[in-house]
């Protein structure tokens, strides 16, 4: 793989299953290996809300978003900046990585507004300083950023994983943005997969519902993405054995190609 700057969404599904995990790990240490220089945003729904029903915290949410009370967004960061970040960045160290943890707090990489009031502590990403990932790239580290950010006032705020994941793309002018996914990729009305979708697509299919709930921030983050100067987007079928290896180093087709 020549030297290209790839971002890759892990998801917080695929992070409870081993040998999928295994298998990513394997994935992003050959590819750095071979000449990439990679960079890892996770997830981490599924453990958030285990988290908050063992602190019998209610986990409510207004479409699709996580309402984030103080107490909530103690629980978010704790999971998301220590339990997952850490578990990813030693599970990519095991591999034979040299992967740094950071937080979308840390160097100011992050940084968000509330977006309602009514869901609390959730943010939507206003700007990315991206020079604490150029640094540890160039030092020959991958990055794997836990998707919170700083607030105006510099309090912690729960954002959309996917969101961060294109943000961060976009902010580094990435060759590649892969978004690893539990589905095969984006369906058509008849669950069949749609291998290739350019903008007018996503507004059409988000209209008429056929993309909707989680999908439809993955999409559109893609977009972002490519608005900013990502070379190409997709959103990869994550199931597959060393699909990121896979579809980046041998072509394989394993998902949708976003396009602007």
């Amino acid at each position: 793989m020549k030297q290209e700057t790839v971002v890759v969404k892990f998801g917080g599904h695929a992070m409870d299953k081993e040998d999928l995990c295994a298998a990513f790990a394997r994935d992003v240490t050959r590819l750095q290996g071979e000449g990439g220089r990679m960079v890892v945003v996770h997830g981490g729904g599924p453990q958030i809300g285990a988290l908050l029903q063992r602190l019998h915290i209610e986990s409510r949410f207004e479409k699709g978003l996580r309402v984030t009370d103080e107490a909530t967004m103690e629980a978010v960061e704790m999971v998301l900046c220590g339990q997952v970040n850490k578990n990813v960045t030693a599970r990519l160290a095991a591999a034979g990585c040299r992967a740094a943890g950071v937080s979308g707090r840390d160097g100011g990489l992050l940084r968000a507004r509330i977006r309602d009031a009514a869901l609390g502590l959730v943010g939507d990403i206003e700007a990315v300083d991206a020079s604490l990932l150029a640094c540890l790239l160039e030092g020959g580290f991958v990055p794997v950023v836990a998707p919170v950010a700083s607030g105006a006032q510099g309090q912690a705020l729960n954002v959309n994983a996917d969101t961060a994941a294109g943000a961060v793309a976009g902010a580094l002018r990435a060759d590649c943005f892969v978004l690893i996914s539990d589905v095969p990729g984006v369906l058509d009305a008849d669950r069949r997969l749609l291998p290739r979708l350019d903008r007018a697509d996503v507004a059409r299919l988000i209209e008429s519902e056929v993309v909707n709930g989680g999908m439809i921030p993955k999409v559109q983050s893609c977009l972002h993405a490519l608005d900013k100067g990502c070379g190409r987007a997709l959103i990869l079928d994550g199931r597959q054995p060393s699909a990121l290896l896979r579809c980046l180093r041998d072509g394989e087709p394993l998902g949708t190609v976003i396009e602007n």
